[in-house]
């Protein structure tokens, strides 16, 4: 109990250090912000954050690079597509022309049929065979077709009667050496009255015969399909995709978009070779159109995840407010607790966490108050003590002080027993009645038990011996409380010996990390029922056996209080055999 107070000290001190230690190494996070560090809300809401934003992050990042993935992929697979349906419908439309002139061809190598003439026909059977020939032209012709012709050598050709031959043969293609078929994409210029339409373009294709003799031999034939489907199919593909489209043979541009445009690296192309001619067909898809839907899916995913950061950081802020308002409701009043002030109390309107450790934080409280209460009285019963010790110190000094008056009368007049027994009984009272010191040695506590067995010399005479062996101990290691030993002897002389006869012996022995005192005599003993009787509490009784116990019980008590329960005596006895009492005394540590 005389420890309370000094405790409490050091709680409050520890708390206050606990305090200022949090204060500096928070100072020395040079990492977060200044608000953050003090701020226990902060580090609540950074944390929250953390929890939300990791996630989000991740499946953000996994969402964009998925989807992302798999837009690009499918807008890979459409641009191919789409070329690819270009390329057929661009053969189509070539394959179809390619089967007009083999069709027409075959017609003109046929036997049967008259050769071309190379004028105009002079005979009514010339202008008969001119007419049934331009007749099966005219039967190929469809709803594009802008004209077939076959063109001789010397410039007189067969088909529309419109066309300009001379324009014909001014086209940069028109003179291209190359075997076979021959297409290409232009502005046709040879046409006049209606069939001019300014802007319009066609798609040409053009046949040299090769190996004929007459008319044939070098005639070219000559077929004029409009272009308009296939250049509106080309216009919507730019302008659903964003692309640039390129048409070559050989080198040749036949198509370009009309948006200019610099290529660059990072281009997304695709090509296409046609089946039926030279025609190479290039689409070019800038980057940045390409991935335009990835672009916006990151765009979306950033704006989705930065709300949603956002949305944590308000729902976290908001909700810690109250959470960390108790807990800075509990923090003032713990502090209020460290000044001192113990009629603080927490109020507990929940059953959580803090609501317990409020109620516990409470009861805390009412027990350091008791404590506090249980302190100031044990202190006050102290001093009223120490008041008391200093008292009853003025009659043991009067008495020894008499004694000493009649021990020199006695010297005086030469009885030197007198003498003797009143220096002996000096000596015992003196080392019994001396306030100053609780603990003395043992060896001080031995000369005093030398003393008193000369007093019982004087009483009984010598019909008893005693025998004090200490072995190797050095008596003054030893600390055992004032008073200790002579109860216990007294009990020897006035219930075990009969007219005092008998043999006492001390024995002092090492027994672990203490000393163990004995206490032995021969005289009558006792049950072992007794023997344990006197180390028992005494009650109110005042029967013999009673109060013989009394002053062994207090010696083991004293003896407890001084030095704990591991410490004490023991009693050991038998009818006829006498009594042997033990004494459990620490060692001094030196």
């Amino acid at each position: 109990m005389y420890l309370a107070y000094p405790c409490y000290n050091h709680f409050t001190k520890a708390l206050t250090l606990l305090h200022a230690e949090e204060i500096t190494l928070f100072r020395h996070l040079g990492l977060l912000p200044i608000r953050l560090r003090r701020s226990l809300q902060g580090k609540l809401v950074l944390l929250i954050l953390l929890v939300a934003v990791i996630p989000l992050l991740s499946l953000g990042y996994v969402l964009y690079n998925k989807s992302s993935d798999t837009i690009n992929e499918q807008f890979g697979r459409y641009g191919e597509n789409t070329v690819s349906q270009l390329q057929v419908q661009i053969d189509s439309t070539l394959a179809q022309m390619k089967y007009t002139v083999e069709d027409i061809l075959s017609y003109l190598l046929d036997p049967n049929f008259t050769v071309l003439h190379e004028e105009i026909p002079t005979t009514y059977l010339g202008f008969k065979e001119e007419q049934q020939l331009e007749q099966y032209i005219e039967a190929h012709k469809t709803l594009d077709t802008k004209g077939i012709f076959i063109l001789t050598k010397s410039g007189y050709y067969y088909g529309e009667r419109i066309a300009n031959t001379n324009l014909v043969e001014e086209s940069p293609w028109f003179g291209e050496e190359r075997t076979g078929y021959l297409f290409s994409i232009y502005e046709p210029k040879q046409y006049s009255g209606t069939s001019n339409v300014p802007g319009e373009k066609v798609i040409g294709l053009l046949f040299r015969i090769h190996n004929q003799v007459g008319a044939l031999e070098d005639a070219r034939v000559l077929i004029e399909v409009k272009a308009d489907k296939l250049l509106d199919m080309f216009q919507e593909y730019e302008r659903d995709t964003g692309a640039f489209l390129n048409i070559t043979d050989q080198g040749r541009v036949l198509y370009q978009t009309a948006k200019p445009y610099s290529k660059r690296d990072d281009d997304v192309v695709w090509t296409k070779q046609s089946e039926e001619t030279d025609w190479k067909i290039e689409v070019r898809t800038p980057h940045r159109q390409f991935y335009q839907s990835s672009l916006l899916i990151r765009t979306f995913t950033f704006t989705a995840v930065s709300l949603s950061i956002l949305l944590a950081f308000v729902l976290s802020y908001f909700s810690s407010v109250r959470f960390l308002s108790r807990i800075k409701k509990m923090k003032d009043s713990i502090r209020d607790v460290s000044l001192g002030r113990l009629n603080t109390r927490i109020i507990v309107d929940s059953e959580d966490e803090i609501g317990r450790l409020g109620r516990s934080f409470n009861h805390m409280v009412v027990q350091l108050q008791d404590l506090f209460g249980e302190v100031k009285r044990v202190e006050r019963q102290k001093k009223e003590a120490e008041l008391r010790a200093l008292h009853h110190q003025i009659n043991p000094h009067l008495l020894i002080n008499t004694l000493a008056s009649i021990q020199w009368k006695a010297r005086i007049a030469g009885n030197s027993e007198v003498q003797m027994m009143i220096l002996h009984l000096t000596k015992v009272l003196d080392g019994n009645l001396n306030y100053t010191r609780e603990l003395v040695t043992l060896r001080e506590e031995l000369d005093v038990i030398h003393h008193y067995m000369n007093l019982q010399e004087y009483r009984f005479g010598h019909v008893f011996t005693y025998h004090i062996d200490t072995g190797d101990i050095s008596l003054e290691e030893v600390r055992i409380p004032r008073m200790t030993l002579q109860p216990l002897v007294e009990n020897i002389f006035f219930h075990a010996f009969e007219d005092g006869a008998g043999m006492i012996e001390i024995k002092v022995r090492r027994q672990g990390m203490g000393i163990r005192l004995s206490v032995c005599d021969d005289g009558k003993g006792m049950d072992p029922a007794a023997a344990g009787e006197l180390l028992a509490e005494p009650g109110e009784e005042t029967d013999g056996r009673k109060k013989r116990s009394i002053g062994i019980y207090n010696v083991d008590q004293r003896i407890k209080l001084h030095f704990g329960d591991r410490y004490g005596l023991d009693v050991e006895s038998e009818p006829g055999k006498g009594t042997c009492i033990g004494i459990m005394l620490p060692k001094e540590e030196t």
